[in-house]
């Protein structure tokens, strides 16, 4: 049995914060929760519950797909946000993530550079593509820990497309774990709008979400312009997934 996803989040539910001060406040927020909701407004966000803790104006530097849970910046003025938006666009805030594959990665360390494009064609929409057409994509990948079946692999994305670890690791031979796009089947996707996570999804997916963190994160403080380092510890999902194979 794995963990399932809460459906509803409020500040009965926290928000973890591993750093706050006067310009900057990095959250570690949970798989299933979006950061923002402007195409489902009945969903709670990660920006609403930010307001809701008090930042009137909550400015996310860095964002997270709904089922990827990590660490997520945010700016907590308007000189702070647009500090930390040019080190974004020089690529200058390092990004780590921990992912679950399926599939036992034979080689330790390497790089993907595989331009990704929006797939013009298929059931999902929002699916992207490794397309020579595409934008640059670059990943660099290590291995962590490899268990029957699965690995757990480090990733440092080098460029900020959309879908991108996802799209590579598939690419590579060795998908996520409970990705319900690039997993094995992205039907399960609609199926998941439709109905939500079902018993019988959870036997080809394993997990209700994609196991995917983002584990650290590098930027200059806006402030001191002095390096600052933010690292989040596994969800419970992921760990005892882990833990459970680990003893196969």
């Amino acid at each position: 049995m794995y963990y399932l996803l809460p459906l509803v989040f409020t500040l009965s539910h926290p928000l973890i914060i591993l750093l706050e001060d006067d310009d900057v406040l990095v959250v570690d927020k949970p798989g299933g929760l979006v950061c923002h909701s402007a195409s489902r407004p009945e969903q709670t966000s990660l920006a609403e519950l930010l307001r809701e803790y008090g930042i009137e104006t909550p400015r996310l530097i860095n964002r997270l797909d709904r089922e990827t849970s990590g660490i997520v910046i945010v700016a907590k003025n308007e000189r702070a946000g647009k500090n930390l938006g040019k080190q974004v666009l020089r690529r200058e805030i390092q990004k780590e993530y921990r992912a679950i594959c399926w599939g036992e990665l034979a080689q330790v360390t390497g790089t993907i550079d595989q331009p990704i494009g929006v797939t013009g064609g298929g059931p999902v929409y929002t699916k992207r593509v490794i397309d020579a057409a595409g934008k640059p994509s670059v990943t660099e990948f290590s291995i962590e820990k490899k268990m029957t079946g699965f690995t757990v692999v480090g990733l440092r994305p080098k460029t900020g497309r959309a879908h991108q670890l996802r799209v590579h690791m598939a690419w590579l031979g060795y998908p996520i774990v409970g990705d319900k796009i690039y997993g094995p089947d992205e039907r399960l996707y609609l199926e998941f709008i439709e109905h939500g996570v079902t018993e019988a999804m959870l036997e080809k997916l394993l997990l209700s979400r994609h196991a995917l963190h983002a584990s650290a994160v590098t930027f200059r403080h806006p402030d001191t312009q002095l390096p600052v380092t933010c690292r989040a510890e596994l969800p419970a999902d992921m760990e005892q997934f882990i833990e459970e194979k680990s003893r196969c």
